[in-house]
């Protein structure tokens, strides 16, 4: 799919001048076709016998080039009486504005609001194969544009904007070879987000249950330039390297009083000094507060009913969170077999990388089992 449109006018060479062409030249409404090789507009009307003389309208104007196909129409002027402020004045008019009248007499008041009519040009810069050059039509569109310069396209030639793309005063036209090549590039696919809503997590929580992972598309593209601009890219292949995946996360809706705890459905009484009270306060230092205790109540109730010894004789786990191996918890304190503030802490931390916060934990031990 090219982005700007591939223009076959005719075989040949590119070329402003000396070119055979068909030209039509329509004077007051006749019109006739002649077959020319003269270089403008004023040669081509002279070399047919049409003379233009004061008060003429000619367009395009008798200095600018006319392609093969191109139209040249002439408006022979006609004598037009004037009154301006009670005083006369015979002037030569183009016959499109005398319409129908060879001689008429017209009257008019400074005050009054005059309507004219006026042929609007525009200045535009033609490249041609890297050659810059500002011509000045009164065409509305590229493609009489070039018509009237008299340029021929040849076989290949792309142009910039398309043949039939509107002009304006500065418009850049650019004709040239396309420049082709291929270019792999890498691109990522964002995962999607899916959320679930549980009453069996505090409401205000959101759990991270499964993180998304980015996917990763490999695109061959075939990419055309015209005097080093791209004008146009298609894809070639297109392969998936990696699937995305959704990342799953459960918005809690319960009551925080109520939900996630080992004991039915209420919160327990937790007793000073015990392991679940040092770990009370210490999640309360992180931020977290009894709707994520309620949580880490429940998990680690679970994993080892707050014992320090817990272990776990099939897996090696160990203490009060199940460290796997136990001796994990050494990077907290020499004392992680048998100290609960070493293996809580310890334990904090691995819920805080891995699943954000202690519901986070419980909800992925409730899917799964293990956490």
């Amino acid at each position: 799919m090219r982005g700007s449109v591939v223009a076959v006018l005719a075989a040949g060479t590119l070329g402003f001048a000396g070119l055979h062409k068909t030209v039509t030249i329509d004077v007051n409404g006749t019109a006739i076709k002649v077959s020319t090789f003269s270089g403008n507009v004023g040669d081509i009307l002279a070399h047919e016998g049409v003379t233009v003389g004061t008060g003429d309208l000619v367009v395009p104007t008798v200095q600018s080039s006319v392609g093969d196909g191109g139209v040249i129409s002439v408006r022979t002027g006609s004598p037009v009486t004037l009154t301006v402020d009670g005083k006369q004045q015979t002037i030569a008019a183009s016959s499109a504005a005398t319409s129908t009248a060879t001689s008429r007499t017209l009257a008019a008041s400074r005050s009054d609001a005059v309507g004219r009519s006026e042929l609007t040009t525009r200045s535009v810069t033609l490249t041609v194969e890297g050659r810059p050059r500002t011509i000045v039509t009164d065409a509305t569109d590229v493609r009489t544009a070039l018509q009237q310069i008299g340029v021929v396209l040849s076989d290949g030639d792309v142009v910039t904007p398309g043949l039939d793309t509107a002009i304006e005063d500065g418009t850049q036209i650019v004709i040239g070879k396309p420049d082709d090549s291929i270019v792999t590039v890498t691109e990522t696919e964002k995962f999607d987000t899916v959320e679930t809503r549980s009453d069996a997590v505090a409401k205000g929580t959101k759990i991270v249950t499964r993180k998304g992972v980015d996917g990763q598309t490999v695109t061959t593209y075939s990419v055309t330039k015209v005097d080093g601009k791209e004008v146009s890219r298609t894809v070639v292949t297109q392969s998936e390297t990696k699937a995305a995946v959704d990342e799953l996360v459960t918005v809690g809706t319960g009551d925080p009083s109520k939900v996630s705890t080992s004991s039915g459905g209420t919160s327990r009484p937790v007793a000073a000094g015990t392991a679940r009270a040092i770990a009370k306060d210490l999640a309360a230092d992180r931020g977290w507060g009894d709707d994520q205790f309620a949580c880490l109540d429940s998990l680690w109730q679970r994993e080892s009913g707050w014992r320090t010894t817990a272990g776990n004789p099939t897996s090696g786990a160990y203490g009060i969170p199940q460290s796997l191996p136990g001796s994990k918890m050494a990077s907290v304190g020499p004392n992680w077999r048998t100290d609960a503030k070493t293996q809580i802490i310890w334990g904090l931390g691995y819920i805080k990388a891995r699943y954000s916060t202690p519901c986070g934990a419980w909800a992925h031990f409730q899917a799964r089992n293990w956490y």
